[in-house]
């Protein structure tokens, strides 16, 4: 399958097995160092920088704007290292890592790795995938990992082999995708008999909370045709609004034993540096499709794709897990 030593793509060995030719769905196999071929099409794939390509330049608005505005974002913010472990212990609060340890695993959006980052030493093998520039950021991140592989590729039209992963996980990703029943049944297929889907999308408050999350959403009707570059500086600007004007309060609210409850707007980013805050308005303004769910509504993604044993955790949004029939 592959000649000699020097003419080794800079791409994992065993990712080779997995993948799948995403129009046709057959094998594929090197054809030149930095080239992947499929075997019963005319279709090839470039590697660069470890990455296999697999993602076109969309041809809809919406989705160049998605795949340009996640790039924007993951190649701006960038360091992981201030707030990763809280983000890790909060994603993924309840996986049992300890029965994964020889399992494969698919981080389904991976932005650029924060999340991959922790789960890699806990697994056999993770394969990051996301269908923007991220995933150049991502591979620089996850570089010191033998047993992590990245690809460029829309998690439509995945080109990795039915049935393959003990656990999948794509958190805040699928609320921003047109057809997201349709990417989740994608990643379901992915999944062997037995695994695990864990997804997080955004809730949909009601009250005052949802009044103020309208005028958000009128916001986002001007602000996701910004340019990202002017974007950047309006969200650092009302990011340090909402930080001083909310979230230190909450801070010495909580220091003298009056805390809020932790439901409250953006009582979450307490816990968190100020970039953190300034990274998610970047998020929450510059996408432009952005679907919120009621609890019911988040079982009911994972329910109608198939799964059973859906369990949905409050974590700022909602936390959904189920489990495919074996």
């Amino acid at each position: 399958m592959i000649d000699s030593a020097p003419a080794l793509p800079p791409v994992r060995e065993w990712l080779l097995d997995m993948l799948r030719c995403p129009r046709c769905a057959g094998r594929l196999i090197w054809r030149h160092p930095f080239r992947a071929a499929c075997e019963r099409c005319p279709a090839t794939y470039d590697v660069e920088g470890g990455v296999v390509r697999f993602a076109a330049p969309p041809e809809d608005p919406l989705s160049r704007r998605t795949q340009a505005s996640f790039g924007y974002e993951w190649t701006h913010f960038s360091d992981w290292q201030p707030s990763g472990e809280t983000n890790f212990r909060d994603y993924f609060t309840g996986v049992d890592f300890q029965a994964l340890a020889s399992a494969t695993a698919l981080d389904a959006g991976c932005g650029m790795g924060r999340h991959a980052r922790f789960v890699a030493p806990r697994v056999g093998r993770l394969v990051a995938v996301d269908f923007s520039a991220a995933i150049d950021q991502a591979a620089r991140t996850l570089a010191p990992f033998d047993n992590v592989a990245c690809l460029q590729a829309d998690l439509r039209a995945l080109p990795l082999t039915d049935e393959t992963f003990d656990f999948i996980y794509s958190l805040g990703v699928l609320h921003h995708i047109a057809d997201t029943e349709g990417a989740i049944k994608t990643l379901v297929s992915k999944l062997k008999p037995g695994g695990t889907l864990r997804i997080y999308v955004y809730w949909a408050p009601s009250g005052w909370k949802g009044r103020l999350l309208q005028l958000a959403t009128v916001a986002r009707s001007v602000t996701t045709r910004m340019p990202f570059g002017i974007l950047r500086v309006a969200c650092w600007l009302l990011s340090l609004v909402l930080f001083v004007a909310v979230v230190l309060p909450y801070r010495v609210l909580t220091a003298i034993g009056m805390a809020p409850h932790a439901s409250w707007p953006l009582f979450v980013y307490t816990k968190y540096p100020f970039r953190v805050l300034y990274n998610d308005q970047f998020d929450r303004f510059s996408a432009p499709i952005e679907k919120r769910y009621t609890s019911d509504q988040a079982r009911q993604l994972l329910e109608a794709a198939g799964l059973e044993s859906v369990r949905v955790v409050e974590r700022f949004g909602w936390l959904v897990e189920g489990r495919k029939p074996a």
